[in-house]
């Protein structure tokens, strides 16, 4: 009798400290923590998406809504099935002056009314964190196709650039305005300026995901906001590094011993800063156009910006991007990745007599939603803006699965 009664206590010990934890763990992720399998590709390339094999993401229950800013991650119930749940970006709020929002060309415009709009410009740093990875040198498979190296030979650990010119009055030859526009000329088979290495093509709005493949919405998409990061183990007297448009070619000529830079547009000399870093170059380098600028990070330090020549003679321009050497020796490059500015798009409105959507007002207490893929996303372009009230978390990390665990920022 006594046994019995002693097992019917530890039986109820062990259901009373069970219930005790599920209530626990139930507590936390309802007032806590959470978590969230990313179940498609709308938030591609930031966030994989599968129903199976998405990435888990954690949501963080006591992140604030008031303290959601625009471009910040957010969890929101779903206003389209209230048993759901969508991760996406706020694009913009409707309790700031900016309460008006339009997309033009890949770029989120930003106003106080529908009238006067403007392109919301990103800090090149801060802007990394989102950018898309469009090509990798040295990755196998589809990357291949969409590099040039062939000015470049293959290296222990990365590639050796041997030198286009021995001078930079040299070099400046092969981007002036004559030599860029034979170059684009229909049928010319030589678009990158010979010695130099970068993009095949002109980068468009696919992507590589984090898996290594390559996503093919938006091929047919032209992206102007691109750029390289670069890391280099040894370089030349100078490096020419250059944003190659079918308007014009805007380039960095980067002089690391003498701590020099000049940029120019179409070969012409439009600026030059003495005493860059005012320190030894350590090797990294990014450079692209970014929101009507081109930038160049010379390592965590460095910012140089110059607002971007305005097209002219091509009204859907298309970009190429390349990396050149000058001087007696060549570079060794250690690694390349071509990336691109997140693309936002809508539907042209086409229908005669249609009513505008676009502009769009977000109201107050309410959030303008995108997917940063914005192809394959639905998000407020179709269902429009969401209340503040449907914030649900902030997702800070990926808890898996183990080979994409990451922290998230913004």
């Amino acid at each position: 009798m006594a046994h019995t009664l002693a097992m019917s206590k530890t039986l109820r010990d062990a259901v009373c400290v069970a219930l005790v934890a599920v209530l626990t763990v139930q507590g936390l992720r309802r007032f806590v923590g959470d978590r969230y399998l990313v179940p498609s590709d709308s938030m591609q390339p930031v966030l994989y998406g599968d129903p199976v094999d998405g990435d888990v993401v954690f949501v963080d229950k006591l992140a604030r809504a008031a303290a959601q800013r625009r471009g910040d991650l957010v969890v929101v119930a779903n206003p389209q099935a209230a048993d759901r749940q969508l991760v996406k970006r706020v694009a913009a709020r409707g309790d700031e002056a900016l309460c008006w929002i339009d997309i033009r060309a890949g770029d989120v415009w930003l106003g106080e009314n529908a009238q006067q709009l403007r392109r919301e410009v990103k800090e090149p740093r801060e802007a990394m964190a989102r950018s898309v990875t469009w090509a990798v040198a040295g990755a196998p498979g589809p990357s291949e196709q969409l590099l040039d190296l062939r000015a470049a030979a293959p290296a222990d650990a990365g590639w050796q650039l041997a030198p286009m010119a021995r001078s930079v009055s040299d070099a400046r030859a092969a981007f002036r305005a004559e030599a860029h526009a034979a170059r684009h000329e229909p049928g010319s088979e030589q678009t990158l300026p010979r010695g130099t290495v970068g993009t095949r093509g002109p980068v468009d709005a696919t992507y590589l995901d984090l898996c290594g493949a390559r996503s093919l919405g938006g091929e047919d998409v032209a992206v102007v906001d691109c750029g390289l990061e670069l890391r280099f183990d040894a370089w030349p007297a100078s490096l020419l590094l250059s944003i190659d448009s079918t308007d014009a070619a805007v380039t960095f000529a980067w002089s690391p011993p003498e701590d020099r830079l000049q940029v120019w547009v179409d070969g012409e000399v439009v600026a030059e800063v003495g005493s860059v870093l005012g320190a030894p170059w350590r090797g990294a380098a990014t450079f692209g156009r970014l929101d009507g600028r081109d930038f160049l990070l010379l390592g965590p330090a460095h910012r140089y910006v110059l607002d971007t020549p305005r097209p002219g003679r091509v009204p859907r321009p298309r970009t190429w991007l390349h990396i050149g050497a000058v001087g007696a020796r060549g570079a060794s490059l250690a690694s390349l990745r071509v990336f691109r500015d997140v693309y936002a798009y809508r539907e042209p409105v086409t229908s005669v007599g249609e009513v505008r959507p676009w502009p769009k007002f977000v109201r107050p207490g309410h959030w303008f939603l995108l997917g940063d893929n914005a192809f394959d996303s639905r998000d407020s372009r179709q269902f429009g803006d969401v209340p503040v009230e449907s914030f649900l978390g902030a997702p800070t990390g990926v808890l898996g699965p183990w080979s994409r665990a990451r922290f998230l920022g913004r």
